[in-house]
């Protein structure tokens, strides 16, 4: 994912990228998905794939900036 730029944040700045950055993303990986691989129980290990059109994302606002819009 490629990094577009800074948008101001508060007292700072924060790097931000846009959807359809996170979507090219994925098609870099295989058909499955992108493969993250995990431990189960401290020794059990598995890959979980997240792809795309089977995952959820949730988009996060900053509440105080929300709560002033309203």
């Amino acid at each position: 994912t490629r990094m577009r730029g800074r948008k101001p944040y508060d007292d700072g700045f924060q790097p931000f990228f846009t959807l359809g950055d996170l979507w090219e993303s994925f098609k870099e990986w295989s058909a499955y998905g992108a493969g993250v691989p995990l431990v189960l129980n401290g020794s059990d290990s598995v890959v979980q794939y997240y792809v795309p059109y089977l995952s959820a994302i949730q988009i996060y606002a900053h509440s105080s900036r929300t709560a002033t819009k309203q």
